[in-house]
Order: structure tokens, then C-alpha cells, then sequence
């Protein structure tokens, strides 16, 4: 790992990022090391967990429809204020704790908090704030060495940290979700959790009428997860509404199928899943077709800036093209977007980041033509 090798090892934000080179592959030393540093020594126990977070205080969360994270982004930009924003987003955020103290993150653990809010909800969950209010609940997320090595006390945490996260949007829905709109969106461990709440709370029931689109990115999904739900497909175009966009972004020449196989091997998941046909929704396109998107058609990078100083939008940042779940780009200019570069080419972290603008039109696309939809 030439660039950044401790904060790249620890973004990778479990859930679609692949590891090492190679399926079977050791780690780099110096990121094997830093893992072994954070890797929980005790099995997990629940007796012994954080206490759960209370959802009715605005310290369980990150972003709450309103305030100062309804209103980052890119400068110069005409932002509404949160209450005429028609639509609600949800957001699951990504492995934002790296400890060996606990299988998952006691909520007021304020070093992990600044990390979501900081480097997380300004550079990913920001892109929703144009169309939306924004919501997204701190939850005892699994720490991110739980996920090199699956297994029961790993499967625990993460039904720990599910449990949260389905308290939070129970909530959600019970005061600002209650009759509008709404759009979920997640990353990576995020992505995990979003994958389930929709399998168990929004397909086949009411609820899927009322999600204008979900935005589960940085965590490969297979067709076969689609043909099990009811009623919640893959979005196929720019308007759809009700279905999944889903993308992990890879530099073009990189190996898609060794990325897979590492991602299935770090989720537990049966070896033939990386021969498995995977969906991939183009960010420059919104359509599922593997033809290439030139960067004429990227409205924009971004990435809000390391000094609590936004960064002007980067234009025409990358190409893309998709191919069995993975977004091929183009190599970006600008150190903005090395800086957690992951091995094998692997750009999970700048998931949102290398089409930003574009996912920020499309949402508002998105919400209008639900709306349109609607009356």
C-alpha cells in the first residue's frame, strides 16, 4: 500500500471492500499488524455490549433532518432549508470504529462520532441534503476487524448493530418518516444493514410505495438477492422509483472477479458467490447497460476537504462503465482521491465521492418524479 497505508487499511469500512490481492492472498504486513492491533481478544457477549442508543435524543444521531449536517456541500450551492425539503433520507453509514475494545461502538464514543461526522456524513450522506432532509442514527456498529474473519461473534455484533439500526428507522418512521417519502441510502457496513431492513421492513409491504429509491452502495448484490424479493427490483433508469441503485467502484484494468471472491470470502458468504451475476447501476448513466460512460457526462467529483474548508466540484472527474457489479472508472486527477485508494485498484471509499454531483441531480430526480407520481 503505497498511499496512506494506516488510514487506507482503515477504510476499508467493511462490507464491499476486498482486502488483500488475491482471494487467499496474506495481508500486507503492515496492514496485517495494524488489524491484529484492533481485532476484539474476547468472543462477544451481549451481557457485556454498549448500552443501546435512545432514539428520542438528538445525541443518537449523527444528522436529525435539520441543523448544520442538512446543510454541507459543495460551496455556492442553493441549498433549501430542511423543512421545505419534501423528501426524507435515511442513512446507514459506514465502519466508522476501529477498536479492540468492544465488537461495537458505544454511541458516545466521540472519536468514532467525528469520524461519521467529519469524514462520513460531509462527503457521503451531504449528497442528499439538495433534495432532502436527511436522517442518519449513530448505532453500535460492528468494529471493522470483525469482518476479516466471519464468525459467530461476528455474526452477533452485526445482528447488534441491525438491531439499531431498525430501532432508528422504527423511529424515523414513527415521527418525520410517518407519511411522505423517503429514500434509503447506505455504504459498505451500511449497506449491509440496508440490505436486510429492506428485505424485512420495506419489500412487499406498504412501505415500498412510499421509498422513492434506495442508494445501497459499496456492498456487492447479486441478482439472486433481487429474485427472492417481492417487490423491490433494480432501478433501470433515471426516474424509477421503488428499486435499488448499487455500484463498487474499481479503477478500470482492475480484477473484478478477484475482488469478488475476496468480498465473498470476507462476508462468509459460499465461495461460488463471486461467479454469481452481480448488479451494477452506472452513477454518469443510471442505467444498467455495460456500455462506457465518458466523463463528459460526470457532472462532478467532490470531496468536502480536510481542513473544515470546502473543496470546489471537480468536473468531469472520472469515466464509468459497469460490468458484473462493478463500476469501472477512469483514473481521477488530484490527490483528493488517492488518498485511500485500497489494494487491487479498490476505490470503496470514494464510492460517492467520484460522482458526486450526479448522484446529487439524480436524487432530486428521483424524489420529483415520486412526487409527480403521487398526485
Amino acid at each position: 500500500m503505497k498511499n496512506a497505508t494506516v488510514f487506507g487499511a482503515l477504510a476499508l469500512l467493511a462490507g464491499g471492500a476486498a482486502l488483500a490481492a488475491a482471494p487467499t492472498a496474506p495481508l500486507d504486513e503492515p496492514v496485517a499488524a495494524l488489524l491484529a492491533m484492533h481485532a476484539p481478544q474476547a468472543h462477544f457477549d451481549a451481557a457485556k455490549a454498549p448500552p443501546a442508543p435512545d432514539y428520542s435524543q438528538r445525541t443518537a444521531w449523527a444528522a436529525d433532518g435539520g441543523g448544520d449536517s442538512n446543510m454541507w456541500g459543495p460551496p455556492d450551492q442553493n441549498l433549501l432549508y430542511p423543512e421545505s425539503r419534501k423528501t426524507a433520507v435515511f442513512f446507514i453509514h459506514p465502519t466508522t470504529y476501529f477498536s479492540s475494545e468492544n465488537w461495537n461502538q458505544p454511541v458516545d464514543d466521540a472519536a468514532t462520532n467525528a469520524r461519521t461526522d467529519n469524514r462520513v456524513i460531509k462527503n457521503q450522506a451531504s449528497v442528499f441534503n439538495l433534495c432532502c432532509r436527511v436522517y442518519a442514527p449513530r448505532y453500535r456498529q460492528m468494529t471493522f476487524s470483525g469482518f476479516l474473519e466471519p464468525s459467530a461473534d461476528s455474526a452477533a455484533a452485526l445482528d447488534l448493530a441491525y438491531s439499531d439500526v431498525k430501532r432508528a428507522f422504527e423511529y424515523f418512521l414513527a415521527h418525520d418518516g410517518k407519511k411522505g417519502p423517503f429514500i434509503i441510502a447506505s455504504h459498505s457496513q451500511g449497506s449491509r444493514h440496508a440490505k436486510r431492513l429492506i428485505e424485512e421492513m420495506i419489500d412487499g409491504t406498504p412501505l415500498a410505495r412510499r421509498m422513492v429509491a434506495a442508494y445501497v452502495i459499496g456492498n456487492w448484490i447479486d441478482e439472486d438477492w433481487f429474485a427472492k424479493l417481492k417487490t423491490v427490483k433494480p432501478c433501470e433508469t433515471a426516474t424509477d422509483t421503488g428499486c435499488v441503485i448499487t455500484w463498487s467502484s474499481l479503477l478500470d484494468g482492475a480484477d473484478g472477479q478477484i475482488q469478488r471472491a475476496s468480498f465473498a470470502a470476507r462476508s462468509g458468504l459460499p465461495p461460488d458467490m463471486a461467479n454469481r451475476k452481480f448488479v451494477c447501476t452506472n452513477p454518469l448513466t443510471w442505467s444498467r447497460f455495460e456500455a462506457l460512460a465518458p466523463a463528459s457526462l460526470n457532472l462532478g467529483g467532490w470531496v468536502y476537504g480536510l481542513r473544515d474548508k470546502a473543496r470546489p466540484i471537480d468536473p468531469h472527474l472520472v469515466s464509468a462503465r459497469c460490468e458484473n457489479g462493478a463500476l469501472f472508472v477512469s483514473e481521477p486527477a488530484g490527490i483528493a482521491y488517492h488518498l485511500t485508494v485500497l489494494p487491487g485498484g479498490n476505490y470503496h471509499t470514494y464510492d460517492y465521492q467520484l460522482a458526486y454531483m450526479n448522484i446529487r441531480k439524480n436524487a432530486m430526480d428521483r424524489a420529483n418524479a415520486w412526487l409527480a407520481r403521487a398526485h
